[in-house]
Formats: structure tokens, sequence, C-alpha cells
């Protein structure tokens, strides 16, 4: 009989246990329910921004090629490789029985690059045109042949010109990049131009190849067909390179962290200028491929990056190696997550978990645009003071269950202890 009674009652125990819990856990339990969830963070405001390290190196803002057509038209070289010039300063006399033609060949160039520079002008305004009024496929095609002659009683020379450019265009992107190139262009005629004028404008008594600005004399080719001088601007830049993957991240305008032992401390900068195509093969991507440690498969994958520094770079000569930190996103005055605590992130959209006045955990949506060593940043969908908890407890529970967390651990120092007070603390114990 003992034994019956004691199977009874614990076949009741089991029954009563087992409904309890299913009326406590199933799905369809309207049962109010508390999680212990030990893992929680208060949102405090704070600057967050997310950075490439960049090895950079120390380049002219722009380089000036001064040139005469043949080494006979030289008589003596007045400079050398590293000598500071100013503008209108000699840079070789010249004979004068040759001085004639070379002005000839001068003048007929200036032609040349007048109308070569009134082609990539209309260009550049008919793309701007088009992108303004394009609200569909559509192209533009410039097509320009004309040919500058400059003669006088002894010599004639002509210069040929052909601009055949034509850009189709699908996407405001498309306009953007061909309005880029042709500003490019553009700026290296003016360039150009520069130098020209500068010659023409000489004394012609006493003809001489002269600098069209100041600098530092950078090459000089003594010798063959064509005589020319690189003269680097006194105006320095730091140039590095993007990859494919940075090249989507950089862009125009972004603040830069130029550090450097020729520097002392870290001098603030911004990026000038990203460019459209692949980096010709010079002297500064061969140092930059020497120095840098990522592995780029293909050769044509590397794109010029300029950044001004805040700072003049007047004592730290060209060449020397800086590193530049590019902040390509930046969140001042915003709020920061741990990136594993998001649910459903997609697109710079996500969801997380905070503790609403009642003590339930509630779901709110939130922007994150970028994420930062394992955070996400947040700008919209938190407020300051929220306490957002780890999702991985909540993931399991349907509705908006109570949260409790655990007791605070922190113990007060013994100063702090005599600063409250005896009375303070009867207060609070007794009273309160």
């Amino acid at each position: 009989m003992n034994r019956t009674m004691n199977l009874l009652v614990a076949v009741g125990i089991s029954a009563f246990l087992a409904c309890n819990l299913y009326l406590l856990f199933s799905s369809k339990s309207v049962i109010p329910k508390s999680i212990y969830v030990n893992q929680y963070e208060h949102m405090t405001s704070g600057e967050h921004s997310e950075k490439l390290a960049k090895e950079g190196l120390v380049a002219p803002m722009e380089v000036y090629t001064v040139y005469v057509s043949a080494d006979e038209v030289v008589d003596t070289w007045e400079v050398k490789e590293g000598d500071y010039v100013y503008p209108g300063d000699e840079i070789a006399t010249l004979q004068t029985a040759r001085a004639e033609g070379q002005r000839a060949v001068w003048e007929a160039e200036r032609e040349a690059l007048m109308t070569q520079k009134s082609a990539v002008v209309s260009l550049m305004n008919s793309l701007e045109s088009d992108r303004d009024s394009a609200k569909s496929d559509s192209s533009s095609n410039v097509r320009r042949s004309d040919n500058a002659k400059e003669s006088n009683e002894d010599t004639s020379v002509e210069v040929g010109l052909n601009v055949d450019v034509q850009v189709d265009v699908k996407q405001d992107g498309s306009y953007a990049q061909a309005i880029a190139a042709a500003d490019q262009e553009l700026a290296d005629i003016e360039r150009q131009l520069v130098v020209v004028e500068t010659q023409l404008a000489q004394n012609p008594s006493h003809p001489a190849l002269v600098s069209p600005v100041e600098g530092v004399i950078s090459h000089v080719m003594r010798t063959g067909s064509t005589i020319a001088v690189d003269i680097y601007s006194s105006q320095k830049v730091v140039v590095t390179y993007a990859t494919n993957e940075e090249w989507q991240q950089i862009e125009q305008g972004d603040r830069v962290l130029v550090q450097g032992s020729n520097l002392g401390t870290a001098v603030v900068g911004t990026v000038l200028s990203v460019s459209q195509t692949p980096a010709i093969p010079n002297r500064w991507l061969d140092a930059y491929q020497a120095l840098g440690s990522e592995k780029v498969k293909n050769p044509l994958a590397y794109y010029e990056v300029r950044i001004m520094a805040e700072t003049d770079l007047e004592t730290t000569p060209f060449g020397v190696n800086l590193n530049a930190v590019v902040m390509v996103n930046e969140a001042p005055d915003s709020i920061s997550v741990k990136e594993s605590w998001l649910v459903n992130k997609l697109n710079g959209q996500a969801s997380t978990w905070v503790i609403d006045n009642e003590g339930f955990a509630k779901k709110v949506n939130v922007t994150t645009p970028f994420s930062w060593k394992s955070r996400a940043v947040v700008t919209q969908g938190l407020q300051l003071g929220d306490v957002v908890v780890s999702a991985e407890a909540l993931r399991k529970y349907k509705g908006d269950p109570r949260i409790f967390l655990p007791m605070p651990t922190d113990v007060p120092t013994k100063s702090e202890w005599k600063a409250f007070g005896w009375r303070n603390y009867i207060e609070y114990m007794v009273l309160k």
C-alpha cells in the first residue's frame, strides 16, 4: 500500500512540475519571465573613426619640365641636380645663332597648347551640361584635329594637335570619372603653358633656358634628341597609393594623420586627390611597392593618392618615407556597441536589445554606417544612457522578457567610505 501511495505521489508531483514547466516555457506561455544577462553596456558618447594605415613618400606638388629641341642649342649649363632655383633663374645659356629657331618652336608649341586647352575646356563643359540634363543613357563626343603653325622669315614650324575623345556615359559616376580625367589633362596643359610662356617672356638679346617656378632641379638630361630639365616645385605633398579595395574607401577631403621621424610630431593633413586611373610606373610607385606589405596580383591595381599636410614640409627632403593614417570614416560624438551584439545586420541597418524603463528587453532598430575593431558605430536608434545587453541570451526567447543584471561589484575606497559619513549610511539602511 505504501509503495502504491508513494508511486502515486511521485507521479502527481512530476505531472504538476511538467505542467508548470509547460505553462512557463511553452511558446504560448503568457507568464512573464526574468532572464539573467551578465553582459551589458551603458551607452556613452565618444570619437569613433575607421582608419587606414598607408606608407607615404614626400613628393613635389608639381613637376615642371623645361626643354630645348637639341643639345647644340645649349651653350653653357648653369645648374646641376639638387640646386634650388627661383622664377627667372637661368638654367642654361643658349647659342645666339640657334636661339631664334628654338623660339619659333616654343611659339608653335604655345599655339598648339592653347588650342588643346580650348578643346579640353569645351569637352568639360559638354560633360557637365550632359550630366545635369541626363535622365537616361547618353554619350558625349568631341573630335578635333588642328594644326598650329608658326613661321618667320627663316623658320617654319608646324605642331600637330589631335583631340579625339569619346565618352559613353551610363550613370553619374561615369560622368564624374570623365570630368576628372579631363580636369587632369587640363592641369597638365596649363603646366606646360607656364613653361613655354616663361621661355618666350625672356630677353631675346640674351637667350637662355630659365626656370618658370621656384623649386629644386631634380634631373638634367644634357644629351639626346631633346634636352630637358625637371624641376620639383617647392610645395610638397605626401604621395601614397590605394589598391582596388582601398580606392573605394578613400575620398577627397578625408582627414589624415601624417607621422614620421623627420616630423617630430604628428601632422594633420587632407586627401587632396584620388586618381581615377591606374598609376604610371615611376620612382614613387617603385619605392612604394618596395615599402608596402600588401601583395597585389594586378600590376594596374595602384591608384595615386595625394595628401596635403597643414604644416609645411619644407624641412623634409623629397623621398622621405612617412606613415599616413587616413580617416576613411569618422563619427564624432557617436555611440558604439559590440558588433556581436547586433542581429540582422545588413547594408548599415541592424537590431539590438536595450532595457526599457520597466526592466524589459526591447528590440530596437539602429543605423550603423561602419565598424572598427569589433565595435559597430551607431548613429541612429540609441540614446546616451541606454543599457544595451548581449543578444546571445535573448535569441531563443520570443517577446520582450524582463531582464535582471548582476549585482554591482564596485567597492568604495576607504576615503570614499569616510567622505560619505556614518549618518548617511544609517539613513539609507534604516529609513530607505
